[in-house]
């Protein structure tokens, strides 16, 4: 369902594409009833960057259910950051049930293993949804800086019309991600992720 999410925005070349935007094409496709985001006060934005939660609110005894998804993030994260962390966490809606955290112990294992080491003696599921953690920085990418408008930024930058933090100021991007996707080789590496994915 990513990849279809991906698909819809990959002809788009007017940047920047605003998170609300990704959030209703993926309320579109029916992978969740409302996707909110919260801005949280913290001021160590060393560590985690932002959360994904899912709930089930019952507005009413006969009524149907609202899939909710609930992204908490940093405001004292730079704008470019923000976004690509509301980006990367609405790529959590897209996991399978085995790679979400149901429990107290889960979380706090994955924290460690996010924070921490990802190589450790005792591998297991908590190593597979650290792992996954990390992907979706990269997966989320494609949302924010669609094809189409890659494609022309690299032309710009290729010419030297336009340099990778400019493109990263029009995308509202930390330009080391830019400049990432304005690498030839990025299209290689996103093409192997979306195998993965």
């Amino acid at each position: 369902m990513l990849k279809e999410v991906i698909r819809t925005l990959k002809a788009r070349t007017a940047l920047p594409v605003e998170v609300s935007e990704i959030a209703e094409v993926i309320v579109g496709k029916g992978c969740t009833d409302v996707i909110y985001f919260r801005g949280i006060d913290s001021e160590d934005t060393s560590t985690i960057h932002g959360a994904f939660w899912r709930y089930t609110r019952h507005p009413g005894v006969y009524a149907e259910p609202e899939f909710i998804s609930l992204i908490p993030y940093n405001n004292n994260d730079t704008l470019p950051w923000q976004r690509v962390t509301c980006a990367k966490e609405m790529v959590h809606i897209f996991d399978s049930d085995l790679e979400r955290t149901d429990e107290a112990e889960e979380v706090v294992d994955l924290l460690d293993r996010l924070l921490g080491r990802m190589s450790t003696d005792d591998l297991g599921l908590v190593d597979l949804m650290a792992s996954k953690d990390k992907l979706a920085l990269y997966y989320c990418l494609p949302l924010l800086l669609p094809k189409a408008a890659l494609d022309q930024a690299r032309a710009e930058v290729d010419a030297g019309r336009m340099t990778a933090k400019e493109v990263a100021a029009i995308a509202i991007m930390p330009v080391g991600l830019v400049r990432l996707m304005l690498n030839v080789q990025w299209d290689t590496l996103n093409g192997q992720l979306e195998a993965i994915g």
